[in-house]
């Protein structure tokens, strides 16, 4: 699978970066990943990272199902996406319009630092 999953119970932060080629199989198993992992806790805040990756073959069908499931995360959590590539940024903008009732807090930036930045110090 193209992502890599870190959980740092310290920062309370979950970070996702994904790489290559991502898929929508490879999207819903991420999902289901971090809602089992026994690091994971609702009120975390998550950075997703997709500054490495170089194809993204998600379906619209995809971005609804998983925008209009409810947030593994609690309504405060910061939803915080690294999107540096424009291809890119239109599916993630996509998907922020249709997550608007389910992450009020979405962010999305084209750096990591400004990704650090958000995050409650």
């Amino acid at each position: 699978m193209p992502v890599v999953l870190k959980i740092d119970p310290h920062r309370q932060v979950v970070y996702s970066t994904f790489y290559g080629k991502i898929t929508d199989d490879e999207v819903l198993q991420h999902r289901s990943r971090i809602a089992t992992d026994a690091d994971f806790k609702p009120h975390f805040n998550e950075i997703v990272d997709f500054s490495a990756v170089t194809e993204a073959e998600i379906s619209e069908r995809t971005l609804a199902a998983l925008a209009a499931n409810p947030s593994l995360y609690a309504p405060s959590a910061l939803h915080i996406l690294v999107v540096p590539s424009n291809s890119i940024m239109q599916l993630i903008g996509k998907f922020r319009e249709l997550a608007a009732p389910t992450r009020p807090n979405l962010f999305i930036v084209r750096t990591r630092a400004e990704a650090y930045s958000l995050l409650p110090e």
